[in-house]
């Protein structure tokens, strides 16, 4: 046993004796003078010295584990590196695999399935709300003129939105007019990848 850690035993039998000593006191003492409050004071301060002193040697017991748990997860990132560029490796081509399966699909004149069960799980497409492109000027011109402004001044997008369909790239209001400041922007169906336990 090194002589470190013999001096740490020491200082919390010590502590463990205090604790013990004042124990047994403590069933009898009562504060009823100056005298006694100013002893009932030492014991306070005592115990705390006494925590503060457990608390400080237990830091310096933790802290070598910390530097450890640091360098432990350090090195753990770093491991972790060649894995994760190879799992995104095999993500992407089963995401291309799943692209052109349903491509063949559909140029077979097949309705396509976008999710293909495997033993570990399944792969799919999961279709995605289109992107809007929008110049806010053009479309808070077109929200005053057809009722669709915020107390703010800006275009109530979701009430345009709700009430407006697709045509190719143009947003088309109820009454057949092209919503200006606005391109649709179809986007490729979203890849996903779910692994089961």
């Amino acid at each position: 046993m090194s002589e470190r850690t013999k001096e740490i035993r020491q200082g919390l039998e010590d502590v463990m004796e205090g604790f013990y000593q004042e124990e047994q006191q403590q069933e009898v003492f009562e504060v009823m003078d100056l005298e006694s409050a100013a002893e009932a004071q030492r014991r306070v301060g005592y115990f705390k010295e006494q925590q503060a002193q457990i608390d400080e040697i237990a830091q310096k017991q933790i802290e070598p584990f910390l530097k450890k748990i640091e360098k432990i997860k350090t090195w753990a990132e770093e491991a972790k590196k060649e894995f994760v560029e190879r799992e995104q490796f095999y993500t992407h081509r089963l995401e291309f695999y799943m692209r052109e399966e349903v491509k063949r699909q559909m140029n077979s004149g097949k309705k396509p399935k976008k999710t293909i069960k495997l033993p570990y799980g399944q792969i799919k497409l999961v279709k995605q709300q289109p992107e809007f492109r929008k110049d806010e000027n053009e479309l808070l011109n077109y929200a005053k003129a057809n009722g669709f402004i915020k107390v703010t001044e800006s275009a109530d997008w979701a009430e345009i939105k709700k009430r407006c369909s697709v045509l190719g790239d143009k947003l088309i209001d109820e009454n057949g007019e092209v919503i200006p400041g606005v391109t649709v922007v179809e986007r490729d169906d979203k890849f996903s990848l779910v692994l089961e336990d």
